[in-house]
């Protein structure tokens, strides 16, 4: 079964770049907006941690934007590990909105959300077609 001829491995792993590039950024640049939509109060050393995050998403998204172009024929292992990536982000937000760790929950299960998609995803246009 083909779920249509637009979508394919490289294009997913731009998107996914494209993604946590704008995740990353609106975390360094733009970190009052994360702890105002969870509800949080904003402190000097949870500003620096979200920045922190953010420049890690940025690497990833940069990552993820690269390995369209260079994996080759390592392609489908490399979408399997970003499947891996946006599972294990899946399964920590469930254990964090089961937690109560923000009082405002709706950022969380909209990171729920597009993690729960790019897995799926990713695990699709990965799988070895032979």
């Amino acid at each position: 079964m083909e779920l249509g001829g637009i979508m394919n491995l490289p294009l997913l792993l731009k998107v996914n770049g494209v993604v946590s590039g704008i995740n990353g950024l609106s975390a360094i640049l733009m970190y009052n907006m994360w702890f105002n939509m969870a509800g949080m109060e904003v402190t000097g050393p949870a500003i620096a941690l979200c920045q922190s995050l953010g420049v890690a998403a940025v690497g990833l998204a940069v990552i993820s934007w690269r390995t369209a172009s260079i994996a080759g024929d390592a392609i489908n292992s490399y979408g399997q590990l970003f499947a891996y990536i946006h599972s294990a982000f899946a399964v920590m937000t469930i254990y964090q909105i089961m937690q109560g760790f923000a009082p405002n929950p709706q950022p969380f299960y909209i990171n729920l959300v597009i993690s729960v998609i790019f897995a799926a995803a990713f695990f699709y246009y990965s799988r070895k077609t032979e």
